[in-house]
């Protein structure tokens, strides 16, 4: 089972919170997809009987989907860091501080932070122990996600013509840390993924690496 998942900055992209959005709805519209095309293989899957071809495809999909997902939040969350003064490092220990609050379990010993290696700034974060999520359900939690993203970045920030709630630095604030939960569902699944029905995510992640420099996103 893989160790720790990270996520690289893609140098070569500076996607805007308004062109974020229109991209995680789309991926994450393509992982709706994937998940309801593999869902009448999971059973098959689970008894690890008579497996057909099509349900490994259809299940290595929804993982390729998942990373597309968390790719899009993470490369926005490196994006503000840059050019938007948002202290990422300082987001996710309140993320980590959150989880704990709410009494979720991880591995308290290992550190959740953004790794620079070589060119790449890579970000990872903790493999929640949970034995109620699915993927319809985190399919769902991710949408949830997506929605107060967008409150941020229309509704609270007065995009949308009402009074704006808040100021730009924490609407952007509110924008980072929902990018931050919709990374952390994908991570937590495609870690529940890799024990479950042992997927190769460190297979899949080179693979995911390999397209985006193919694509001319990064180094």
């Amino acid at each position: 089972m893989i160790e720790s998942i990270y996520l690289p900055k893609l140098n070569n992209l500076t996607p805007t919170l308004d062109s974020t959005l229109l991209k995680i709805m789309e991926e994450a519209g393509e992982l709706a997809r994937a998940v309801l095309h593999f869902l009448p293989y999971e059973n098959m899957l689970s008894a690890k009987e008579n497996i057909p071809v099509i349900a490994e495809e259809l299940l290595e999909e929804v993982a390729t989907e998942l990373l597309d997902v968390a790719q899009t939040c993470v490369t926005m969350l490196f994006v503000m860091e840059e050019s938007y003064d948002v202290e990422v490092d300082a987001l996710i220990d309140e993320h980590i501080g959150k989880l704990t609050r709410k009494g979720y379990l991880f591995d308290h010993t290992l550190f959740y932070s953004i790794t620079t290696v070589g060119a790449f700034k890579y970000l990872n974060l903790p493999r929640l122990i949970l034995d109620d999520v699915t993927l319809l359900t985190t399919v769902c939690k991710i949408q949830e996600e997506i929605g107060e993203f967008t409150q941020f970045l229309g509704k609270r920030s007065g995009a949308s013509g009402e009074k704006p709630e808040l100021g730009v630095q924490a609407a952007l604030l509110g924008c980072a840390y929902e990018l931050l939960d919709v990374a952390q569902c994908c991570f937590t699944m495609m870690y529940i993924l890799a024990k479950k029905y042992q997927v190769n995510m460190e297979e899949l992640l080179a693979g995911h690496i390999a397209k985006l420099r193919r694509k001319g996103y990064c180094m």
